[in-house]
């Protein structure tokens, strides 16, 4: 699919009947649906149409996008029509971050339908994966605040880690030929393993130095990472305050103890250090990878700072 497809601006998919939205029992008049066609290995573009059908069948005048590179997400949602009250992302943590990183107004609510490899939000939502449940949460009108944090000038809503998952996410990036599994990443990890170097890392937590040097740190605003990997129960993603995990010897072994300790309990675990804070800032890398949400962020210093940006997800 190319980019920017619409399919009910003036095409013959456009129901003239759903111009008027007066009669909604969704409680919603006007909805953009964006959506990855090739989300779920390929099941997005069907679960995004069966979507707006069942939208329109509510009486909401449904318009669907379906994206076909990156950013295109973000300029349907950043160029919608401003009468829309209601986003639907279909598609993985990607697809959303593109979606509310679009968003003008952070009050309109935002629904996801997740079809990502990890959908770690929506684990963390309990959010439905059918569009029955769906419409129902969307009927229910019931929002939870989300934080939105920066990233070194780009959005962040879930997890930045600095050292060795930003080498995963580098190699994973580097030879995908297609859609993305979680196999993907044990290739990936195996890979970057046989090259690993920790890094000395250097740790600023709300304008306090941390003494010393660590070799991975994964700053969090939710409380599940890749999907696989437990998070401290004290961190909210509505309260405007980040987790800080930070390994100082981050050997093979260590990192191995740390997936172990995440997978089965939770972190920070008895070798992790743990801080919370608003700004953090993480030098010292030089060439160290950082990854942002389970995309490739870039290499070097790494400043995150929650600046008061939430927005409005849709719940069960």
């Amino acid at each position: 699919m190319g980019p920017e497809t619409y399919t009910n601006r003036g095409d013959s998919t456009a129901d003239p009947g759903d111009k008027l939205a007066a009669n909604s029992s969704l409680g919603f008049a006007r909805a953009l649906v964006v959506a990855n066609p090739i989300a779920g290995r390929g099941k997005g573009a069907a679960a995004a149409a069966e979507l707006v059908s069942g939208l329109r069948a509510h009486g909401v005048l449904a318009e669907l996008f379906e994206t076909g590179a990156r950013t295109d997400a973000w300029r349907a949602v950043r160029t919608m029509d401003p009468e829309v009250d209601l986003v639907v992302s279909v598609g993985g943590d990607g697809t959303l971050s593109e979606v509310l990183g679009g968003l003008v107004d952070r009050n309109i609510p935002v629904a996801q339908y997740p079809l990502g490899t990890a959908n770690v939000l929506a684990k963390e939502l309990g959010l439905p994966r059918d569009v029955d449940s769906l419409l129902e949460v969307i009927a229910g009108g019931s929002t939870t605040p989300l934080d939105g944090v920066d990233v070194n000038g780009r959005l962040s809503f879930l997890c930045t880690g600095i050292g060795f998952d930003g080498m995963v996410v580098n190699e994973v990036e580097a030879h995908r030929t297609g859609k993305i599994t979680k196999l993907n990443y044990v290739s990936a990890a195996w890979r970057a393993l046989r090259r690993y170097r920790p890094p000395s890392l250097r740790l600023e937590v709300d304008g306090r130095a941390v003494r010393g040097t660590y070799g991975f740190v994964l700053i969090s605003n939710v409380r599940e990472y890749g999907g696989a990997f437990h998070l401290s129960s004290a961190g909210r993603r509505d309260d405007g305050i980040l987790e800080v995990y930070a390994l100082r010897q981050a050997s093979r072994g260590a990192l191995a103890k740390l997936a172990l300790t995440a997978a089965l309990r939770e972190l920070p675990g008895r070798r992790t250090d743990f801080f919370q804070g608003q700004h953090i800032r993480v030098s010292g890398g030089g060439e160290t990878p950082y990854q942002v949400d389970g995309d490739r962020g870039g290499t070097g210093d790494v400043e995150v700072r929650f600046e008061g940006t939430r927005f409005r997800i849709l719940v069960p």
